[in-house]
Parts: structure tokens; sequence; C-alpha cells
């Protein structure tokens, strides 16, 4: 009756063209199939009994070409199903990454993070070790400046005294000096005058 649908080919060359083609002739193609399944379902709706077992008896379990033809339709103006990888596409990824990366968390545990940190720990020991002392010897160094400072101190005054007491021996013997040259000069020229 509707020689464009009985050819198989001509569905499947409509399917193709259907997933190609652009939305608008999507639905235009999805109007047309739901009319033809519509309007096959509906003079079923109206037959009567008679004329309902008459069309089962003579087509049998058969399927009628208009219901290929608009199941057809339907099937290609459906869109396609959204390509994988989209922003919430969980299926069976979601599992692969969790356990790939679990199980790289380990390895990377186990290989990289427990010796790098226990070297880094290693490091921290010993510098803390070296600062400590460090400050040891930073306060053994500060006792004995204090130690030496009064030591200096005590030298200087002692050298000072000591220069002091010098510089009046000295002086003293200077004036001795001066006070026996003075008296032999009064005795040579009380002699010279006499």
């Amino acid at each position: 009756q509707q020689p464009f649908f009985d050819s198989w080919l001509s569905l499947i060359v409509l399917c193709a063209m259907a997933r190609r083609s652009s939305s608008a002739l999507a639905a235009a193609l999805l109007l047309v199939g739901a009319l033809v399944l519509l309007s096959a379902s509906s003079s079923a709706f109206a037959a009567t009994k008679g004329v309902e077992a008459r069309q089962t008896s003579s087509a049998g379990s058969a399927v009628q070409p208009w219901q290929v033809a608009g199941s057809a339709l339907l099937l290609a103006a459906a869109p396609e199903p959204a390509l994988a990888g989209g922003m919430f596409d969980f299926g069976l990824t979601l599992p692969f990454v969790a356990i790939t990366f679990l199980t790289m968390m380990a390895v990377l545990n186990a290989l990289w993070y427990s010796p790098v940190t226990a070297e880094v720990d290693d490091r921290n020991k010993k510098l803390l070790k070296t600062l400590s002392e460090a400050t040891d010897m930073l306060s053994k160094a500060d006792e004995m400046q204090v130690v030496y400072t009064a030591q200096l101190r005590e030298a200087r005054e002692k050298a000072s005294e000591a220069v002091k007491a010098y510089k009046e021996e000295t002086s003293k013997s200077i004036e001795t000096q001066i006070t026996a040259a003075a008296t032999a000069r009064e005795t040579k020229a009380a002699e010279v005058k006499a």
C-alpha cells in the first residue's frame, strides 16, 4: 500500500539520514512516525470485533509494514545517546579511577613518601642536634667571655697600678738625683767661691 515504506533498504537509508541530519529533520521524522502509529492504532480501536478477528486471522502474528515503518521512523528520530566522557559520566570509570588512585597512593607511599619522610625526619633530628650543640657552645662562649672580661679588667687594673707605681718610683728617683745634683753643684759653687 505504501511502496516507499515497503522496502527495508529505504528504511535503513532513512534512519541513516535522520542520524546525520539536523534536529529539525529528526523532529519531522518523529512526528511522521507517531502519526503512522497513531493512525494504525486508532483504526484498530474503531474496528468492530468481527473486523478485528478477520485482521488477526488474516495477518496472524506477522508485523505489518506500517508498524515497521513507524518504528523505524521513531528510532531514527530518537536522539543519539550522549558520548561517554561527559562531566558526570560515572560508569565503570569511577571505580577504576578510585582503585587506580588508591593503588598509586599505596605504591607512592611505600616507594617514595615513606623513605623521603624518613630522610627528612633524620635530617631534622641532625639539624636539631647541631642547633642544640651550637646553642650550648654559644652559652659556653658567653660564660668564657664573661670570665675573660673579668680577668682582662683585673690585668688592666694591675698594669695601671704597676705603671703608676713605676712612675712614682721613677719620679722619686729623678727627684733624688736632681736634689743630689743640685747639692753637688752648690757644693762645687761654694768651693769655687771659696
